[in-house]
This record gives structure tokens, sequence and C-alpha cells, in this order.
């Protein structure tokens, strides 16, 4: 499988490849490390890719490690800067190793395609809500979900980039070959040095996927006008000083946080004991959110505690 890519490690390869990357309006953006984004965690490499013509993308991949955080000064411009629109799958611990690690970076202009597969479920594809309870089991209980449909009305369960892909038919050269490398790599090695083919091979490869899943969400109409919006909560919404844990359940599971696809503007908000974060009334139920504090937990984070206690 060939996969085309070009290494930045130095400050010459990096100041080379910026003569692309400033120049372009829209970039294809992921991540690798050592517990990326979370408390303690290490940032490895940034995987970048540009479109070029007849849908062609090129891909860089800059080493965070080599080129440390001074070095990549040119990279948070671009990332930062509102006038160049930033694509990622998942980009809530990219966004958290960049502010936590790197003096509070922020990506702006952001589109996440893993909130728009959720969207597309209902918006384009029918989905109901027996179909959406049904993709929470077995990740919860049958008889939870089922047997209190009204507190998991607003749940929904998060597809990683690989089955996004099989779930919605994109099929790329060589495709067998490319997930097969998705679902056998260890991610043990990102901060070794050098990287192995293998392991920059991977990284290209996500980048390629990505840009793939965009170009069939776009031709699908699935890119709405709110999507940058609710992105840009969803990739930031660990940025208000409550940054995950190694092994932090109630901020790394499959569910979709709450507040993200509907913001309630203006309405008085209460702080989630699970997962940190200050949620509107609709987030919670009556009894969570007129209890006390310290037992508060939003829905998501009580379908969680529950999860946890049945392991």
């Amino acid at each position: 499988m060939n996969i085309d890519y070009t290494l930045c490690n130095t400050p010459e390869k990096l100041t080379t490849a910026l003569t692309t990357l400033q120049d372009a309006q829209i970039l294809f953006l992921d991540c690798e490390g050592e517990r990326l984004g979370v408390r303690g965690g290490k940032l490895s490499l940034i995987s970048i890719g540009v479109p070029t013509h007849h849908q062609q993308l090129r891909v860089y991949l800059i080493d965070a490690l080599a080129l440390g955080g001074s070095g990549l000064r040119p990279i948070w411009s671009l990332l930062s800067s509102p006038d160049v629109r930033k694509v990622v799958f998942d980009g809530r611990m990219d966004q958290s190793a960049f502010y936590y690690s790197y003096n509070r970076v922020t990506m702006d202009n952001v589109v996440d395609l893993q909130l728009a597969d959720v969207k597309s479920r209902w918006a384009f594809r029918g989905e109901k809500a027996k179909q959406r309870r049904a993709r929470l089991v077995p990740y919860l209980d049958y008889g939870e979900v089922n047997g209190n449909k009204l507190l998991y009305q607003d749940m929904h369960k998060l597809a990683g980039l690989q089955q996004v892909v099989r779930e919605h038919g994109v099929v790329l050269q060589d495709h067998q070959n490319r997930m097969k490398m998705k679902a056998h790599f260890d991610h043990k090695n990102w901060m070794k040095r050098p990287l192995g083919k293998k392991s920059l091979r991977y990284a290209a490869n996500d980048i390629t996927l990505i840009h793939a899943v965009c170009l069939d969400f776009t031709t699908k109409g699935y890119i709405g006008e709110d999507l940058p919006a609710q992105s840009l909560r969803y990739t930031r919404m660990w940025i208000a000083g409550n940054q995950p844990r190694v092994n932090d359940e109630y901020k790394m599971h499959a569910l979709l946080p709450l507040d993200i696809l509907f913001a309630a503007e203006g309405e008085q908000r209460k702080r989630c004991k699970g997962c940190e974060r200050e949620l509107s009334k609709g987030c919670f139920s009556n009894k969570a959110w007129g209890g006390g504090e310290s037992r508060r937990r939003c829905l998501v984070c009580r379908a969680i505690g529950m999860r946890v206690e049945s392991d």
C-alpha cells in the first residue's frame, strides 16, 4: 500500500512545508501521542493534510518532539486562525493536548466529523429512537436503557473512524489494507525516535480516511451551517480547567456529551460531579438537578456510573 507523506522533523523541512500549509483554506488534522490530551500525556506527531487538485491530498507529518513548542509556533498560528478551516475526527484530545501542553493554544474554525456522523443518523438516514437506543447496547445495560427511555432520549453512542468509514460505505484505493492497518496497529511506539515507517504510514492513513469521510459527507450534505459552532463546543469541552485524567471514566467514554449539539444559551447551569462541566437543566434528571452538588450527575455520567458499577 502506497501512502505519500512528508516527515517534517527539522526547522528547514517545516519551513518548506509551510509554503503549502499557509496558502491552504482547509486542513485535515489528526494527532498521535502517549495518553494524548490527558494529564501527563505527550504529543508526538501532528498530521496535516492539504487538498490538491483532483481531490488528492498532500500529507505532512510534523514531529512535535523534534521541533518543540517554539518550533511549532507557525503551526499554532494556523490552528488558531479563523480563516483556515480545520477538519478533525473527534478532536477533543488533540485540542486538550494543544491547550494544556503548549501555552493554551486553541483551534478555531473547526469541523468535527464525529459530530456530523451522529447528526446524520436522524437528520438524513432516518434512524428512529429504537435504533438509537440499540446503539447504546451492550455498552449500556439493555434493561436500563429500554426501561428508562425518557432518561436516554437525548443520548447517543459515538462511532470511531473505522466504524464511520464502514457504516457510510466510504471506499478508498487499497481499502482492505488501509482498514487492516487501522485495526492492528500498536500505539505504544509514538514516543520512540526515529519513528518507524509503519507508524508514519499509520498517521498518514488516518488523514486520508478523514479526508475521504469529509468528501463523502460534503457530497451527501451532512456538513451543515451549525456544525462549526457545535464542533467548537465539542473540541473545547476540556479546556475549562478540567483536563481528563488517565482512566477517567466520566470523561473518557463512548457517549456523546450533553449540551453539544443543542446548546442552552442563557439558561441556569449547574456543575456535574462526574464530568465536571457546567450544564443546563435538561442534562439532569429532576432529582439530580434539585439535589445536592456532591451527588449531582448529568444523565450521561449517571449512565456511565451505572456501567462502572456493573463491571
